[in-house]
C-alpha cells in the first residue's frame, strides 16, 4: 500500500494535492491553509507537538471527521492540558522527550523507537512512522523541502509562519536527522518499506527522487 506524506514546504502546490485526492495521505500542522484551494483532504492528520496557536487547525480536522493522531498533552486533564475532548476519530500519541532535543544532542537516537512513534525532527518523521504502522509498503514524500532560511518564507502559505519556529540551522538539520532515523530503522531490519521523494526541488536527497505523476501512474491503491 502506498501512502503520500505531505510536508508543508514552500514547494507544495494545490494542484499536486488535487492529483492525490482519494489516495491514502498523511498531513500535519497547518495544512488546513490549503483546504480552501483544493478538493483534497488528508486521510490522516497528525499534530504531535504542543503549539497553542495551532488549536483551531487541530479542531477543524477533528470536526471534519479526519482521522487524527494527536499528542496526548492536547487531551482533557488528567491526561493533558489543552482541553480536547475524546472523539472516535482521535488517536492519542504518548509524549516523546526526543522532541525537545537537537540533532547534535548526545542523547538522541539514530533510529525510530517503535512501537511508540518518535516525535523528533518534525511531524513528517512522525507521519512516516504512522504510515509504516498502518501497513504502508511505499511512502511518497511531497512538500518536504528542508530548505529553511532564517526570517524567510519556508512554507507553502504566507500565513503559515507563527513566530515560534526553531532557528533555521536546527530546523533543517533536525528534519534531516529524522529522515536518517527512518533510513536506519528500515535498513537494519530489512523492512519492506520504500520511501521516495516527489518534492518539487528542495534539499532532501536522502531518498530516491521520482516525479509525482509517475508515482500516481504506478499507484497500487
Amino acid at each position: 500500500m502506498r501512502y503520500f506524506v505531505i510536508g508543508n514546504g514552500k514547494s507544495l502546490t494545490y494542484s499536486d494535492l488535487d492529483l492525490i485526492a482519494g489516495s491514502p495521505s498523511i498531513a500535519c500542522n497547518r495544512i488546513n491553509l490549503a483546504y480552501p484551494h483544493t478538493a483534497w483532504r488528508p486521510s490522516i492528520y497528525i499534530h504531535p507537538e504542543s503549539i497553542a496557536p495551532d488549536m483551531p487547525f487541530i479542531r477543524e480536522n477533528i470536526e471534519l471527521g479526519i482521522e487524527c493522531y494527536l499528542g496526548e498533552h492536547y487531551a482533557k486533564p488528567p491526561r493533558g492540558a489543552m482541553d480536547l475532548e475524546d472523539a472516535p476519530n482521535i488517536h492519542w500519541i504518548k509524549d516523546c522527550h526526543h522532541h525537545l532535543l537537537n540533532f547534535d544532542s548526545p542523547d538522541l537516537l539514530d533510529e525510530w523507537h517503535l512501537p511508540q512513534p518518535c516525535s523528533f525532527g518534525g511531524s513528517v518523521n512522525m507521519a512516516m512512522q504512522i504510515a509504516y504502522i498502518r501497513g504502508a509498503s511505499e511512502v511518497v514524500l511531497l512538500g518536504c523541502d528542508l530548505e529553511y532560511r532564517q526570517n524567510k518564507k519556508n512554507h507553502f502559505h504566507p500565513d503559515y509562519e507563527h513566530g515560534g519556529e526553531q532557528p533555521a540551522f536546527y530546523q533543517a538539520r533536525n528534519a534531516l536527522h529524522g529522515h536518517l532515523m527512518a533510513l536506519n530503522y528500515i535498513r537494519r531490519r530489512k523492512l519492506n518499506l520504500n520511501i521516495f521523494n516527489a518534492t518539487r526541488g528542495g534539499a532532501l536527497e536522502l531518498w530516491q527522487r521520482i516525479r509525482l505523476i509517475d508515482a500516481i501512474g504506478g499507484s497500487d491503491v
